[in-house]
């Protein structure tokens, strides 16, 4: 039976046919605006890592930006990619997941690279403000007046403008342009109208830092209000369906996100959002060579809201400017198991993952629970914005859920 293995991931890589065979798995690699964008490498694989079973890394064609895989029901797997490199600095993802929690689209977010060119542009708003902030899916800039210059945009279509701030009299307003056309010769947008919001109060564990901010359905983030415990008056401005709020709060290691779609009594004007974080764990430890990534050891978390199920862990190894590599561990691939490695090194296209020796490094970890299935997050469109840096990156998603998250982090020298 061994003699067969290696021949198998070969077999799988071919159309399924047949009601008898498996369910295709449509892998897409997207930017943080869920566009399109080709890898560096790609590689997957199936069995548990390391390939006890003999199981290879396999390489994926990297002049594409989708891949069918027909993976077996109840399989376990790995997919990795590199990213197009910022700059200098290289970006690696992988994730190890077992196909019984997926439907059949997993949508995979390249961070910090996107796939168009920007322009920036100024802008007018139709009423002058004190304290102004106009946003695109790319970037933000402060103002006070009745117009902003310097606003990064990125070209394309479906594009957005949004601006927040409030008058002399202390009311907030808020505006957008609705879907423009961006391309390299867009150099102003506006008036923008601005219309006067209500408000909803958000309340949260006092000494926990918490935020509020839109999230549209043109990627565009808005930050409505930022505070440290308590109860905030958050502006409640009038949206269209597909735009989310959210609403976050941490302390320590315990954190919390909730994103409510707009039209949710929830978030109706003078509704009150609560968030109560309990105390939350997560502990483990790692070892490494100066060849390999880390082993991790003693995995253990616990304390989420009893209402919340598992959804798994996060990993962040960076040598800061150099290389950064994110992983996803999905709760049906680790199982009961407290200990954990994946050899992404051995992926072709993929020894530049580990850090250099002798060099200082970050390691970040999270553990999720939330009331959505993990295959619906990971199959909807992400978030431009990661809502905890280095963190939440994979659950980042333009979808309703309440997510509860144990921070863990780490620097040492590699």
């Amino acid at each position: 039976m061994k003699r067969l293995w290696p021949l198998l991931p070969l077999a799988f890589l071919l159309p399924a046919c047949g009601p008898g065979g498996p369910q295709a798995l449509n892998v897409v690699l997207v930017d943080g605006l869920g566009e399109p964008l080709q890898p560096w490498a790609a590689a997957w694989r199936l069995g548990p890592p390391p390939s006890t079973s003999g199981m290879p890394w396999n390489a994926l064609p990297v002049a594409q930006s989708s891949w069918s895989l027909p993976i077996p029901p109840g399989a376990r797997f790995q997919v990795a990619f590199r990213c197009p490199n910022a700059g200098l600095t290289q970006f690696y993802l992988s994730l190890d997941l077992n196909r019984a929690e997926l439907g059949n689209q997993l949508m995979v977010r390249c961070p910090s690279v996107y796939a168009n060119p920007t322009v920036t542009v100024t802008g007018s708003v139709s009423l002058p403000l004190q304290s102004g902030t106009a946003a695109s899916a790319r970037g933000q800039v402060s103002f006070t007046g009745g117009g902003f210059s310097g606003l990064v945009l990125p070209q394309g279509s479906g594009r957005e403008v949004a601006v927040f701030g409030v008058d002399a009299g202390g009311t907030p307003h808020f505006g957008r342009t609705g879907p423009l056309s961006v391309g390299p010769g867009t150099t102003s947008v506006g008036p923008i109208p601005l219309v006067s919001a209500p408000s909803l109060t958000a309340t949260t564990p006092p000494g926990f830092f918490s935020g509020a901010r839109l999230l549209l359905n043109s990627f565009v983030p808005v930050l409505l209000a930022s505070w440290s415990g308590g109860s905030q008056a958050v502006a409640r401005p009038a949206l269209l369906g597909g735009d989310l709020f959210e609403f976050w709060t941490c302390h320590g290691s315990s954190c919390a996100i909730r994103r409510l779609d707009q039209a949710s009594p929830t978030v109706a004007a003078g509704a009150t959002v609560s968030l109560n974080v309990p105390p939350l764990s997560f502990s483990g430890t790692q070892t490494h060579t100066p060849t390999a990534l880390p082993t991790f050891a003693n995995i253990a978390s616990g304390g989420f809201s009893p209402a919340l199920a598992p959804l798994g862990y996060a990993l962040f190894l960076g040598e800061p400017g150099v290389r950064y590599w994110r992983h996803y561990l999905s709760p049906g691939a680790l199982g009961n198991a407290a200990s954990y490695y994946l050899d992404v090194e051995n992926a072709p296209g993929f020894s530049g993952v580990v850090p250099t020796p002798g060099q200082s490094v970050q390691l970040r970890a999270t553990a999720f629970a939330g009331d959505q299935p993990l295959g619906v997050l990971l199959a909807a469109r992400p978030i431009p914005e990661e809502t905890f840096p280095a963190h939440t990156l994979f659950l980042d998603r333009a979808w309703p859920v309440h997510l509860e998250a144990a921070l863990l982090q780490a620097n040492f020298t590699w």
